[in-house]
């Protein structure tokens, strides 16, 4: 079973982290210098007045998070919404066995814990966690719909942002149920290195590093066969490994597998 810090209030704040269920050690890191250019890369941030994207510089609260810290939980109360300005995050369902599945890995200056934004006290619906370290401007849920209901452009980009999470997840859904475990973690591995690289440069590194714990919970596996899979990759060639980090050597085998039936572990 996960060990799983509770939410027990508003005790996690700027520059802590999470360690036990009720211990909290302190983290400071450098602070952006202006959050403007940020909102700028945020479509519904965007659409807002500038005087109100000035007056959110000045109030939105940094935090700095390690890898792996919780940012929200599910049955946290929806108070705030959340821009990730450095590092990657991903949302997941946990059970109460402690399963975990990953739904969506978000980076490059996303807005998140939208769900919590449409009603007053309406709770997240996924728990949030840094995959990486990471860098996060906190904005009062209050303060940022009062500035949508002003912005009929900024409204349709919340709709927007609401939709595309909910086909993100129904995608991530529908690949459990119809790709074999090497497609997904192939597609996986192919979606980490084409965000930070475009799909250039297949001898460069996976910048993020996972587990096969994590990656497993990506993929909805188990440790123990996304470790065979991942052995059988590097044995094939296809990847380089060591420890955390992973080195996609022959990208065309990665996307031919994708294509074609799943023989990868019969001989």
């Amino acid at each position: 079973m996960l060990n799983r810090p509770k939410y027990i209030g508003d005790v996690q704040s700027l520059n802590f982290l999470w360690t036990t269920q009720e211990q909290l050690v302190p983290w400071k890191g450098p602070f952006l210098t202006s959050l403007l250019p940020y909102f700028a890369k945020v479509p519904l941030l965007a659409a807002l007045a500038d005087d109100t994207l000035r007056r959110f510089d000045r109030t939105a609260e940094q935090r700095h998070y390690r890898r792996r810290q919780v940012v929200h939980f599910p049955d946290q109360p929806g108070d705030f919404a959340y821009l990730l300005c450095t590092g990657r995050v991903k949302l997941s369902r946990v059970s109460d066995q402690g399963r975990e599945v990953t739904l969506a890995l978000l980076e490059n200056t996303e807005l998140f814990g939208e769900s919590g934004m449409l009603e007053p006290n309406q709770p997240y619906e996924l728990m949030a966690e840094t995959v990486d370290d990471s860098v996060i401007a906190v904005i009062r849920r209050d303060d940022l719909m009062d500035a949508v209901r002003e912005s009929p452009q900024a409204t349709t980009e919340l709709i927007k942002l609401i939709g595309l999470r909910r086909s993100i997840a129904e995608n991530t859904v529908a690949d459990l149920v119809f790709l074999e475990v090497p497609k997904r973690i192939a597609k996986l591995l192919l979606k980490l290195h084409d965000a930070q690289d475009g799909g250039s440069n297949s001898n460069m590194p996976i910048k993020s590093r996972f587990t096969h714990q994590e990656l497993a919970n990506i993929v909805g596996s188990t440790r123990e066969t996304t470790t065979v899979i991942l052995n059988e990759f590097k044995r094939r060639g296809i990847i380089e490994s060591s420890g955390r980090k992973i080195t996609i050597k022959d990208r065309n085998e990665l996307e031919s597998l994708l294509k074609g039936s799943t023989q990868l572990l019969e001989g």
